[in-house]
């Protein structure tokens, strides 16, 4: 009963036994509807099972025909029950005396009871079918619709307590529910078994089944009438003669009454506005249910909120998702062998069905049932038949939804399902923009749908039979001769189109992606239509015929993963269309003809084998986006370099390059030059300076670059990101202050540069350090090499390093810096008070000997910002003769400080500021210890403060904060489990972590 959605009170369960009448067991007898007392051989020795019994005839009498008793008789007869046998006369014989004053009305209500006419059941009788015709008996008496399911259910009850979690039944607000996903999937199942749990916690309820289909054939008014039907007599119900006069008589009905409605199968919004338009026409505590594929139709008007559009409700929704395989698995074996699961010689046959049928409940139900008690060989057909296209029935649901697109999405949704699936939705986007297919909104569509998915990585999602159903629309248009088909994905067809006599004139794409055996691509000649050429995974390719330059519309050829194709035909250059060109990983040379791809937009070659590109190169008018990187074996461009004339980006990273064409400097619309890693090269040539429009230059890891930077680098008005990190330059220019966009300028690892230059104020990140443990052709950057200054010359170290000199190295910067990074560096001093946004100080490996609280103060700020400092000692690195940190360091000044990491440092202590002075003397004698003691943090408002590994320290929990409060970035581990790590182990990982969050 409790899974038909009948609320039931049993005194062994939702009562205390021994209870006297009255509370809890009171409210349970006289709140219900029906009563059902089992009398078995020893009912009537239980005086607590009379006194219950009493109490129902008297709740029943009393009810004006609202109550009822429906007594179950198990293995004693009704006679027994009216006191006319032995049976029960002796019970209650034998409890005469204690209940003197109870025993005549416990006589007569088993009387009466006896009287009603009940079910007889026995032990030794099968009892299934007797609790369905009481669990239907019971259901009729509530006034409840019982909503028949398959008696093969699985795997639901976690979906069904999942939505009536959503429905929250004890909440007063009227609350819809949307049911949403793809045909098939089990929408309507879940609906009724929700249904049947919860209809008898309302007043009245009402299952509308079919909305759909319903309204197709009789309109919406027929669909009012069957709602309301369940609330008011055939004559109310035949006096609405429109949809208008409907929404009147269903506002005036159900205003007032708490119930349960599900509205199956809507598929347009008018059916929504005419039956549940909005929440008042409810009254409290009502739930609409709707299944729907379309999640465009769930429009719903909330209440006023004065002037202005009314306001949407919020409508919950639960997209139900294909079956886990081994539900799945156990859903087809019920259906096709009565049993949770094949005998042994069926099991591999099985899961190739189920995995075809893509755990579809609809398929699985369909195809089980058709394949109950038939032989292998019909199993075998089948699953072929599987392989191309859905069951007859399964096809007849899912078309119900196809035949709701228009035009154009009719075109993309077959190009999905035999194309896209799994693939990057980018490119796909261009082709049907072409053809006018106005992808955006369809592929909106398709999803709220629920034909297709979008996942995380941007590539489409859809489910196998809705894909097979695709594929069989195609099939369709001529289901013997596939020249007449639109588009072709088998490789097994795709060799006799081209060969065909008769030109496919219709075909627009090709795909004969991972066609193994696929060696020669053959005469492509009659394909004067195609646009998209895939060949990707086809690993045994080694030549693709001529005939391709006569594919005069192609706009896409994708070669990747042909890893036996190491040459391209010269006719290549006769594809005048053609805008991308996926190249394959073993390609050893570029026709010369390449140079005529005057549409080509994108040409990657990375990590290719090419040892020159063909002086045609320069013909690619249009190509913006080049990519070289990797090509190890490429020692020189050509001069005709410099005709790429809309090339954007640049990638020359990892070749052998000694030099870079004069003609470089042409590229007046390139704004993106990558050049890392290039260890020939000596010096930046000076016709970069030409490419005024240049917004990013790359050209760190060139170990070699040496020499000064020209002064021509001022000509780079757009200049944003400049890298030189890990060369050897000795000089920046002082024109660099007059490159008005540069935000970022890295110079990691630069040992030989002096110093540095005035900095534009638009500056906003500064990365200089000095330390590495990079060797690259015998050239080592060793740590702390040199340490620049604008003073004096650079100290060279030994092993040993003792600081004599201030040395004020950072020349002034622009208020716009956000982020400065500084490694290897003795800092006597700095003014930090112009540095009004910053927001990240890095400080690694930096011996600061007057690191106190004087330049902290000079950050405070009073803008509503943020700053995140991070010192660390370098684990590869020793700097004697100073102390990385002071001992004592006062960060009470930074009011913003959001973030504070001191990692691998020595001991630091926060302090306030009327504490700092009197503190300082003490704590130098702490140097080199682990930290023992915190200054008291209560009035920093902390918002998370946290002390690791500081194994000394006392009472470490204390100052935890975010204990109270804990964000999503900590976890457990951030306090005890590194607090465990420590005590267990003699050596603590750094000497003091200690890391602080402030507002």
């Amino acid at each position: 009963m409790v899974a038909a959605g009948i609320l039931v009170f049993r005194d062994d369960e939702s009562l205390r036994v021994g209870e006297r009448i009255g509370g809890e067991l009171l409210q349970a007898i006289e709140k219900s509807k029906i009563y059902i007392p089992i009398f078995s051989t020893n009912y009537a020795s239980s005086h607590w099972c009379l006194r219950e019994l009493a109490y129902m005839v008297e709740c029943a009498s009393k009810s004006n025909g609202n109550k009822e008793i429906l007594p179950i008789f198990f293995d004693v007869e009704p006679v027994d029950v009216k006191l006319k046998t032995n049976l029960y006369r002796q019970n209650l014989s034998q409890i005469q005396n204690t209940f003197r004053t109870e025993v005549k009305s416990w006589e007569k209500a088993l009387i009466d009871v006896g009287k009603i006419k009940g079910w007889n059941l026995k032990k030794d009788e099968g009892q299934g079918n007797l609790i369905q015709s009481i669990i239907q008996a019971v259901l009729a008496k509530l006034n409840v619709g019982y909503k028949n399911v398959t008696e093969h259910l699985v795997g639901v009850d976690d979906r069904v307590d999942a939505i009536i979690k959503m429905l929250d039944v004890k909440s007063d607000s009227v609350q819809f529910l949307a049911i949403h996903g793809m045909g098939g999937v089990g929408k309507t199942t879940l609906a009724k078994v929700v249904f049947n749990r919860l209809s008898s916690r309302f007043q009245c309820s009402n299952f509308l089944s079919d909305v759909r289909e319903s309204s197709e054939r009789h309109g919406v008014v027929y669909l009012q009438k069957q709602l309301l039907s369940k609330f008011l007599d055939s004559r109310s119900v035949n006096q609405i003669h429109d949809a208008d006069g409907g929404i009147n008589m269903i506002k005036r009905v159900l205003s007032n009454k708490k119930v349960l409605i599900v509205l199956d199968d809507i598929d347009e919004e008018k059916q929504l506005k005419s039956l549940a338009a909005k929440e008042n026409w409810f009254g409290s505590g009502s739930r609409i249910i709707v299944t729907t594929r379309d999640k465009s139709v769930l429009k719903i008007d909330g209440e006023p909120t004065g002037e202005g559009p009314l306001k949407s409700a919020d409508i919950s929704t639960y997209e139900v998702q294909e079956m886990e395989f081994h539900h799945a698995f156990k859903l087809f074996s019920r259906h096709a062998f009565r049993r949770d699961s094949p005998p042994d010689d069926y099991v591999s046959l099985s899961k190739k069905v189920v995995s075809t049928l893509g755990k579809l409940p609809l398929a699985l139900e369909v195809t089980g049932s058709s394949l109950s008690s038939k032989s292998k060989e019909f199993w075998v057909d089948t699953l072929k038949k599987l392989g191309k296209a859905p069951s007859k029935e399964v096809q007849k649901t899912l078309m119900i939804t196809y035949e709701r697109l228009d035009d154009a999405q009719r075109q993309v949704f077959p190009d999905i399902a035999c194309f896209f699936v799994n693939e990057d939705k980018t490119y796909p986007f261009y082709m049907w923009d072409d053809c006018e297919c106005f992808p955006n909104n369809a592929i909106e569509v398709l999803c709220l749908m629920s034909l297709i998915k979008i996942k995380d990585d941007n590539t489409f999602w859809m489910h196998d039979q809705v894909r097979d159903l695709g594929r069989a629309i195609v099939r369709e248009e001529n289901f013997k001769d596939p020249r007449e088909h639109s588009r072709v994905w088998n490789h097994r067809e795709a060799p006799s189109i081209p060969k065909a006599k008769e030109v496919a004139t219709k075909l627009k794409v090709l795909d004969l992606s991972n066609c193994e055996y696929l060696m020669r691509i053959p005469d492509l000649s009659t394909l004067v239509s195609l646009e998209r050429l895939i060949l990707e995974g086809c690993r045994n390719l080694i030549a693709i015929d001529p005939s391709i330059g006569k594919l005069k519309l192609l706009t896409t050829l994708n070669l990747k993963g042909c890893d036996s194709l190491q040459e391209l035909p010269e006719e290549i250059g006769c594809l005048q269309a053609l805008t991308e060109i996926v190249m394959p990983n073993t390609l050893l040379e570029l026709p010369r003809t390449f140079g005529n791809l005057r549409s080509l937009l994108t040409l990657d070659v990375s990590h290719r084998l090419i040892s020159k590109l063909p002086y045609s190169i320069g013909g690619l008018v249009k190509l913006r986006r080049l990519n070289l990187s990797g090509c190890t074996m490429i020692e020189e461009l050509p001069d005709s370099f410099g005709k790429l004339q809309s090339l954007v980006e640049l990638d020359l990273s990892l070749t052998s390059l000694g030099h870079l064409p004069d003609s470089i400097g042409n590229l007046e619309q390139l704004k993106i030059l990558r050049m890392t890693r290039i260890s020939q090269i000596t010096k930046l040539p000076s016709a970069i300076w030409l490419m005024e429009k240049l917004e990013e230059l790359d050209a760190s890891r060139c170990y070699h670059l040496t020499g000064e930077i020209s002064n021509e680098i001022g000509r780079l008005s757009c200049l944003r990101i400049l890298d030189l990190s890990y060369t050897g330059i000795l000089k920046l220019p002082t024109m660099l202050s007059y490159l008005s966009n540069l935000q970022m300028l890295k110079l990691e690892s630069c040992p030989e540069l002096k110093q540095l230059p005035r900095f534009p104020s638009s500056l906003t990140c500064l990365k200089w350090t000095l330390d590495s443990d990079e060797s690259y052709e015998g050239m080592r950057f060793a740590q702390g090499s040199a340490l620049p200054t604008i003073i004096s010359p650079p100290l060279k170290l030994a092993e040993r390093v003792e600081f004599r000199r201030s040395m004020h190295f950072l020349p002034q910067v622009g208020s716009s810096l956000r982020e400065l990074e500084l490694g290897n560096l003795l800092i006597e001093s700095w003014n930090f008070s112009n540095l009004k946004n910053l927001s990240t100080l890095r400080l690694a490996s930096c011996s600061m000997p007057a690191f106190g609280s004087n330049w902290l103060r000079s950050m405070t700020r009073t803008e509503d910002t943020s700053i995140e400092l991070v010192v660390k000692r370098s684990r590869h690195s020793e700097m004697y003769g100073r102390e990385v940190l002071p001992i004592v360091l006062d960060l009470s000044p930074m009011k913003n400080l959001q973030e504070f990491h001191g990692k691998d440092v020595r001991p630091i202590e926060i302090e306030k500021v009327k504490e700092a002075q009197s503190r300082t003397m003490s704590k130098a004698k702490e140097r080199g210890r682990s930290l023992e003691s915190l200054a008291d943090t209560s009035d920093l408002h902390l918002e998370c403060s946290t002390v690791e590994r500081c194994k000394r320290l006392l009472n470490r929990d204390s100052y935890c904060k975010c204990h109270d409060n804990r964000g999503p970035g900590f976890t457990a581990r951030d306090h005890a489990g590194f607090e465990a790590e420590a005590e267990s182990s003699s050596y603590c990982l750094c000497e003091n972590q200690l890391r602080v969050r402030l507002h």
